[in-house]
């Protein structure tokens, strides 16, 4: 009986044989990578707030949101929330917050939870800061 999973073993070589070799290895060193996916996420105060569990990229392959793992204890109560790029800062350097959200506690328990990858995904944005905000008009009630 063991003469079908041999030979079932061997097309499998043959095939992995086939294949082209890649055009070219590039090596990149260690100290001009990190990698992200499971690194914790801080709050612009520096307290530790959940982890980056997924980048959600476009058809081009660039980065549009980094899904967050927040809260919960052992699994129980956490949930997972998909935030726009912009909104993430990555500062390698820096061993105890290599990643910080622009989100306020009240944005992040205020956001949709990010379910499903096979729906699209609802994306938190931060809110501009005040310096940022476009001047209202005065109100044209008479005082």
């Amino acid at each position: 009986m063991r003469l079908p999973t041999l030979g079932i073993a061997i097309a499998s070589l043959s095939i992995l044989a086939q294949a082209p070799p890649p055009e070219q290895v590039q090596h990149v060193p260690r100290d001009e990578a990190v990698a992200v996916l499971g690194r914790p996420v801080a709050a612009p105060d520096g307290k530790d707030i959940g982890r980056l569990v997924d980048v959600l990229v476009d058809g081009t392959g660039t980065p549009q949101a980094g899904v967050i793992d927040f809260g919960g204890f052992m699994g129980v109560g956490a949930r997972k929330v998909a935030v726009h790029w912009s909104t993430l800062h990555f500062a390698p350097a820096d061993a105890k917050h290599p990643i910080t959200l622009d989100l306020t506690p009240d944005q992040i328990k205020a956001a949709p939870e990010y379910k499903d990858p096979e729906k699209a995904a609802p994306v938190v944005v931060a809110a501009p800061a005040a310096s940022e905000q476009v001047d209202q008009p005065a109100s044209s009630k008479p005082e």
